[in-house]
């Protein structure tokens, strides 16, 4: 069991909502700590977004509830036509993300057993009160401990998904892969890739307010959209393989040789931007290896239509997507490998991650 970040703020936001709630004799304070637990966010972006939308639509709902108890009563049949007009409302004004904590805030209201109108309207902003203060703690917790900083475990799943991308790739043009277990891969890697793809969102998120800081966030948040489609690129070339794995083992010895060892020159490359992102290789070193490694795409398709005009038989075409895929790769890999320079080049002092 891991318990992450997240989970110890949204005990920590629970514990301080319930605390104010009973500093200030509000009852139940039970209340406040489940308003605290249902709108913890994954960043701080969306904290203040989240808390702005639940004041929004809990205030709504409060004063549904008021109005729908003073006019109407408190009967069942009462609290829950409120509550399908307070879920019309809300999803009629698109504040659907606040649903469950408002329905829980309407009937936390309307339940109070209060026969007078003006005890029962005191009681109702007392109550609301409870909701906002768990809203609010929820919001302070992620802004003052442990703020999420996304940038590192983002660049961590790339490296890793791409590592593991680049061993299964090279076992399978090498005809040395289990199929059994690279099936297994396969999910680990759909599952790895949204979870890249939600860091990248939160990542994104993330406002910076200084100038400075604003600019590098910026240049990096379109290197991590580069390296992810590069690594998606990856993945789907993997997909390809897979898939036409026979048609890649019938082809002449001398060009399945050729396209695996130029494949492989191609992760190298990849592996090496991704560390020389992270101030983990010499510039000199990198630009050195990459011209021992890297082939020019249109060799490569001149190499595989040589061969294909060559043969009588059309199988080879099943291998297109596979090359084609190939030479976007390529392209992607060196257009990466150009943001690094420039964003190295500007930001000497923000080369290695933190």
């Amino acid at each position: 069991m891991h318990l992450g970040a997240r989970s110890l703020k949204t005990g920590a936001a629970v514990t301080l909502a319930l605390m104010i709630a009973i500093a200030f004799g509000m009852t139940p304070p039970i209340m406040a700590g489940v308003a605290a637990a249902m709108t913890t966010r994954p960043s701080v972006q969306r904290s203040i977004h989240a808390m702005i939308q639940n004041i929004y639509g809990n205030l709504i709902g409060a004063l549904i509830a008021v109005a729908a108890v003073i006019f109407f009563g408190d009967t069942p049949i009462v609290v829950g036509l409120t509550v399908v007009f307070v879920i019309a409302l809300h999803l009629k004004f698109n504040l659907h993300h606040t649903l469950t904590l408002t329905m829980v805030t309407v009937i936390f209201i309307m339940s109070s057993g209060m026969s007078d109108n003006a005890a029962f309207l005191y009681e109702g902003i007392r109550r609301f009160s409870m909701i906002c203060i768990g809203v609010i703690s929820a919001t302070l917790v992620n802004l003052l401990i442990f703020p999420p900083h996304y940038e590192k475990t983002l660049y961590t799943q790339i490296l890793t998904q791409t590592t593991h991308l680049i061993k299964w790739t090279r076992l399978l043009s090498g005809g040395t892969s289990d199929n059994r277990k690279i099936k297994q891969e396969m999910a680990e890697f759909d599952s790895r890739k949204l979870k890249i793809e939600n860091y990248y969102h939160w990542y994104k998120e993330e406002r910076a307010f200084r100038k400075r800081i604003k600019s590098v966030k910026l240049r990096r948040t379109v290197l991590f959209r580069e390296m992810i489609h590069v690594t998606q690129l990856l993945h789907h070339l993997l997909n390809e393989l897979d898939r036409n794995e026979n048609a890649f083992r019938l082809l002449p010895d001398a060009f399945r040789e050729t396209l695996r060892i130029q494949l492989s020159g191609l992760m190298t490359y990849h592996e090496r931007v991704l560390l020389k992102f992270d101030g983990k290789i010499r510039r000199k070193r990198h630009e050195e290896q990459a011209r021992k490694d890297y082939k020019q795409s249109s060799a490569l398709a001149r190499l595989f239509f040589a061969h294909l005009s060559s043969e009588k038989t059309d199988e080879w075409l099943d291998l297109l997507p596979l090359i084609s895929t190939i030479i976007d790769y390529n392209q992607h890999i060196e257009h990466l490998d150009r943001l690094v320079t420039s964003y190295q080049a500007f930001h000497q002092k923000a080369n290695q991650m933190n």
